[in-house]
């Protein structure tokens, strides 16, 4: 199974004929654009698409329904295919766009679903919380009660559910959040952990997050996302962004006391990974 990073929480999946995609954001709306209604860009999904190699997707999987995981999803749909695997939040997307109800499934917590040659399951997860004022544009919590059709306001992109995604043994979090006791035993060999926002949080969060998330289900492999400046462009150098430095400097001591490789992910490198 390989993994190729393209920026923000943005996830391909492939092995064999299955291809799988996780948390779309290739529109990466700027922040003043934020300050105006936001939709999917049909432009810059087509050349992240083309750009990346996609053709066609068997699956878009989602973690949770916060604009940059959720905006491109049911754009994406309509130009290369596959079924969206999320929360109800996700669904009603789905409804809003005007999509068939056979392009959403809304995913039951620790059921496994066979997509492709791939096994995929969904565990609890949490978000991990922002302070204000992104806290109350982006909460932790909240969902999206009713089909939402763009252009809208970003807070009307509710968190929705959240979930770790395991796919085979690979155990994806697009927060830095978790559900105490979800993950122990779960066999993975990597994990992919999102650290947006974890910069904000005090050292005695980032130990218990990396003992719920890496120790537990024994994984030796840590895999570090959503660094990126997701508000420039996807084909610029993105940077990291600024705190995130730190978080991932943290996250590699953590890494080197308990025998971990921790590897932050390259946009646009493919890893293989369990």
């Amino acid at each position: 199974m390989n993994i190729t990073y393209l920026g923000t929480n943005t996830l391909l999946i492939t092995q064999g004929d299955t291809t799988l995609l996780v948390d779309p954001h290739f529109s990466r709306p700027t922040m003043l654009s934020l300050l105006g209604k936001i939709r999917p860009d049909p432009a810059r999904i087509a050349s992240g698409l083309t750009r990346s190699g996609i053709n066609r997707l068997d699956g878009i999987l989602l973690t949770h329904t916060h604009y940059d995981h959720a905006l491109d999803a049911t754009e994406v749909l309509r130009q290369a295919g596959g079924t969206l695997y999320g929360s109800e939040s996700a669904i009603h997307l789905v409804q809003g766009a005007g999509l068939g109800v056979k392009t959403g499934v809304q995913v039951v917590p620790r059921q496994i679903y066979q997509i492709g040659s791939l096994q995929v399951c969904f565990h609890p997860a949490r978000h991990v919380n922002f302070p204000a004022p992104m806290g109350w544009l982006m909460p932790a919590e909240g969902r999206i009660t009713r089909p939402l059709r763009p252009p809208t306001w970003l807070w009307n992109y509710q968190c929705g559910a959240v979930y770790a995604i395991q796919v085979d043994r690979t155990l994806i979090f697009g927060s830095a959040g978790f559900e105490p006791g979800a993950y122990r035993g779960l066999a993975v060999e990597s994990v992919v952990l999102g650290v947006g926002g974890l910069d904000l949080q005090p050292q005695s969060y980032l130990q218990a997050l990396y003992s719920q998330a890496v120790l537990d289900p024994g994984a030796r492999q840590v895999f570090l996302s959503h660094w990126d400046n997701f508000f420039d462009p996807l084909e610029k150098n993105s940077q990291p962004m600024r705190l995130a430095k730190r978080s991932i400097s943290q996250i590699t001591a953590l890494g080197a006391r308990y025998g971990h490789t921790v590897q932050v992910l390259e946009l646009a490198h493919t890893i293989p990974s369990a």
